[in-house]
């Protein structure tokens, strides 16, 4: 009789890019015979996984763990815009005792800060002697505190002299926190999985993982559900169109971040790609999801603003109401709202950022400009939207296949299975 493989994902909260990745991998684990799968998140809303902090006290810790850590670190930030870009994870929970966790095979981490892993949780996962998959979404756990170098590479030289700090030095937290992250990682078998390729060669500059560690890492894409995310027909776009009070008759540009008020998502470069269009003649209409705090977007353009959206059926309406999907974003590893908008046959114009430029073939699935290259960007949209309607049919084609051949959950899930195995 085979042995079940059993495995548990762990996520911080419910929301972002890798609580989605880890969800649709997780369920696809679970259809493949002889694996359990689970889903193991911090704090937040309730739904369809393992929560841990289910109780009243419970909810009250995981504030109290993230608050924490943030209190911590105002005697080290630089200002208050980066106070959610730097952890240095010095509180968290013990969760070795959590029956999921003793009884797991695989110890799958994907997003674990906001107060869920300090480095000491991390370490004590290590020492349980389980196997250790961490899929790293950012750049965390490759540099000394930082989600996103932003042009810095002291990662590669040990950190210190940390851009986000207010007394930057070459001993500073930057440092500290590094050298402890090489010290746990060096302690156990921690096996890195990369979405991007863009994040492997990162990682492989940082000196918090040996040689022997960097030698086990592999890149594995995050999963999107093809059969969901597909084309829509004239009936389901005509519908979406009406739904979102959008025209029919002009094209739309797609445009989304859980924060907009976020600089390094780029909403003021879309907003002057918008106006440059706008000022070449071209007439089209906005659909931005995102959260703006209460500030006016102010497009020069017909616009729909939906807020932050979670609801899936509302996501993939969005994009089958639009015609370009444009991300305009400072620094990204491989995101889901690529994936998805390719999925639904809806191409992409972006700046070649992080993983960004393994996710577009120019002129057959979008477009790539320079970072902050705003011009070329909008020229490049501007001609897309000029082109006929069977090459635009063509390119909608292509953004499917490259999607379903690339990103399919059940491809993904079956790499991560053979990697789970690989010693």
């Amino acid at each position: 009789m085979t042995k079940t493989l059993r495995i548990v994902h762990l996520n911080a909260s419910p929301a972002g890019g890798a609580f989605v990745a880890a969800q649709r991998l997780s369920e696809s684990l679970n259809k493949i015979a002889g694996v359990n799968s689970v889903h193991l998140v911090f704090e937040g809303r309730t739904g369809d996984y393992l929560l841990w902090a289910n109780s009243w006290l419970k909810r009250k810790i995981a504030f109290a763990m993230h608050a924490l850590e943030k209190l911590d670190f105002l005697r080290f930030e630089k200002s208050k815009s980066i106070r959610f870009a730097f952890s240095h994870a010095p509180f968290g929970i013990d969760i070795t005792k959590i029956p999921q966790i003793q009884n797991a095979d695989i110890i799958h981490l994907h997003w674990v800060n906001k107060g869920f892993l300090s480095l000491e949780g991390i370490s004590a996962l290590i020492k349980t002697n389980k196997t250790i998959i961490w899929t790293s979404h950012d750049m965390w756990a490759f540099t000394g505190g930082c989600y996103h170098p932003r042009g810095c590479e002291n990662y590669a030289i040990g950190c210190g002299n940390c851009q986000y700090l207010k007394f930057p030095s070459e001993n500073d937290l930057s440092r500290i926190v590094f050298a402890k992250k090489h010290l746990v990682w060096g302690n156990g078998e921690i096996k890195f999985a990369l979405p991007s390729h863009w994040l492997l060669e990162r990682a492989n500059l940082s000196g918090v993982v040996d040689e022997y560690q960097k030698s086990k890492m592999r890149v594995i894409p995050n999963p999107i559900d093809v059969n969901y995310f597909r084309p829509a027909n004239a009936n389901e776009r005509l519908e979406a169109l009406n739904g979102f009070g959008l025209n029919s008759n002009l094209p739309t540009l797609m445009f989304s971040a859980a924060n907009l008020t976020n600089h390094a998502k780029g909403f003021k470069e879309f907003k002057e790609i918008c106006k440059l269009l706008k000022n070449q003649g071209k007439e089209i209409q906005v659909l931005v999801i995102g959260d703006s705090r209460s500030i006016e977007l102010e497009l020069d353009v017909s616009t729909v603003h939906l807020g932050f959206v979670s609801d899936l059926t509302i996501l993939r309406k969005a994009y089958w109401s639009s015609s370009m999907y444009v991300t305009t974003s400072h620094e990204e590893n491989l995101p889901t709202t690529i994936m998805e908008s390719l999925a639904c046959g809806i191409p992409v114009a972006a700046f070649a950022v992080g993983g960004i430029p393994e996710m577009i073939v120019e002129n057959e699935t979008g477009y790539l400009a320079e970072k902050l290259d705003s011009t070329n960007l909008a020229n490049s949209i501007a001609k897309h939207l000029s082109l006929n309607e069977e090459t635009l049919k063509n390119i909608c084609k292509n953004c499917n296949l490259f999607a379903t051949a690339h990103y399919a959950s059940d491809l993904v899930a079956n790499q991560y299975l053979e990697f789970y195995s690989q010693k």
